[in-house]
């Protein structure tokens, strides 16, 4: 199975309804439900989950999780993150991800480190390096990439 499968296999167990998209020109994945969710300093959308895959820097940026809110507690989106973390460790990459200071406690039980405070209030985070040096050189590249549009 791969990870598209086991994503969507996730979201079908638990009778969350969904549509993906794939932006090829960022290796981009998107999948949104038919609820839009509220959640505070996030602008109102039906994005549940969106991550770019990075061959290059042999690195996954996560930079969406949200479950549906009366879906919220059940363990899914422990369950969706397992996923991502099974993949860059079958690939040998990483995950790097930006997380606002309310989130921090769930990325911490997820085993995310923090590697860098951010000046914008976002703390990044990493998982699947030995060092925080690691993160930080991937994250400086990943960055220009994201962020060269802007």
């Amino acid at each position: 199975m791969n990870i598209f499968q086991e994503i969507e296999g996730i979201f079908e167990e638990n009778g969350i309804p969904y549509t993906s998209e794939y932006l090829e020109s960022e290796n981009r994945w998107v999948y949104k439900t038919n609820e839009e969710m509220i959640d505070a300093g996030i602008t109102p959308d039906n994005v549940m989950l969106d991550f770019i895959l990075n061959e290059h820097l042999e690195a996954l940026f996560l930079g969406m999780i949200r479950i549906p809110h009366h879906k919220r507690g059940l363990g899914i989106g422990e369950k969706l993150v397992r996923s991502l973390k099974n993949y860059v460790k079958e690939h040998h990459w990483i995950i790097i991800l930006e997380s606002a200071p309310e989130n921090l406690i769930f990325w911490q039980k997820m085993h995310f480190s923090t590697f860098l405070f951010e000046s914008y209030g976002f703390y990044m985070m990493g998982y699947g390096a030995k060092n925080k040096l690691y993160y930080k050189v991937i994250w400086q590249q990943f960055r220009k990439e994201l962020y060269s549009n802007v």
